[in-house]
């Protein structure tokens, strides 16, 4: 696995004895309780708890290879309306382009506007006047690669991997142990998502990004890593950028996928549940619509 983990990522002594006693069957009643039952049901549940907590912010980091070339940045979520932004620079060997792009997701609609420090064009069709390039994740993605890769990669994801209802989507799910994200006990779990089977088990307000995504994606199941904390959210998530990737899961220290190439990887660290998110969706006429 090409393992990134902003902040630290290491297992903790009370995680650890977590570990043990989830292992031990008969002490599990000691766990944290959002821990208990069955990994699948554990994972399943996180998106709930998740959401419930309204807000939170997100780091996101997509690194292409040991070098950290990718795309990086900050942003916020609003699990009860289906809105995110995000705010990224190209990283790496790839910052030299001093590229940002900003992000927001509404729902099953993405707004992306490319700027750069030196004066490159934005976009295809996007003006000074009109810099957002909207549409569904496929078009927007497909209509921007070439100038976003591999942010391109992140739009197909549900909320552009926000959207954390998609664990309800869940096949399967394989405990893998404690560790700490940003300073947080946290249990880590590997899964296989299900995009048509997350979007019948949310309700109506919640299926547009997970639609959308499947649109984009197809009829694939993906692998993740999901950390949940003691109070059941989503902490933390990792996912391969190639959603079609033949590789059994994230979270096996691989630095070669099966079919020879790099593991590229896309990772998610959700802190400040709770804090109001500000987000602003584009106005129409500050907006072109993706072919």
């Amino acid at each position: 696995m090409l393992h990134r983990a902003p902040g630290g990522v290491g297992i903790a002594a009370p995680v650890a004895a977590a570990v043990a006693l989830l292992a031990c069957g008969g002490c599990a009643g000691s766990a944290p309780a959002a821990w208990r039952g069955s990994a699948l049901s554990v994972v399943r549940r996180a998106a709930d708890r998740t959401i419930a907590a309204g807000s939170a912010r997100v780091a996101v980091t997509l690194a292409q290879n040991t070098a950290g070339t990718g795309v990086s940045g900050t942003g916020e979520v609003d699990f009860a309306a289906g809105l995110a932004s995000l705010e990224v620079g190209r990283t790496g060997a790839a910052a030299a382009r001093d590229e940002q792009f900003a992000v927001v997701v509404d729902g099953g609609v993405d707004y992306v506007d490319l700027s750069s420090g030196r004066g490159g064009p934005g976009l295809p069709g996007t003006s000074p006047g009109r810099p957002w390039l909207a549409g569904s994740p496929a078009q927007v993605a497909g209509a921007g690669k070439a100038q976003m890769a591999p942010l391109d990669t992140l739009l197909v994801r549900p909320g552009a991997a926000t959207a954390v209802a998609f664990l309800r989507g869940a096949v399967d799910a394989l405990a893998y142990g404690g560790q700490e994200v940003e300073g947080i006990n946290a249990f880590r779990y590997s899964v296989h998502i299900d995009l048509g089977l997350a979007a019948k088990s949310s309700p109506p307000d919640q299926r547009p990004a997970l639609d959308a995504a499947a649109a984009a994606i197809g009829p694939v199941q993906w692998p993740a890593d999901v950390w949940v904390d003691e109070q059941g959210r989503v902490v933390r998530l990792e996912l391969a950028e190639d959603p079609e990737l033949h590789t059994t899961t994230t979270r096996g220290n691989l630095f070669i996928t099966d079919d020879g190439n790099p593991l590229a990887l896309t990772d998610l660290i959700f802190t400040g549940f709770g804090v109001p998110a500000k987000i602003s969706v584009p106005a129409p006429d500050q907006v072109v619509e993706a072919q």
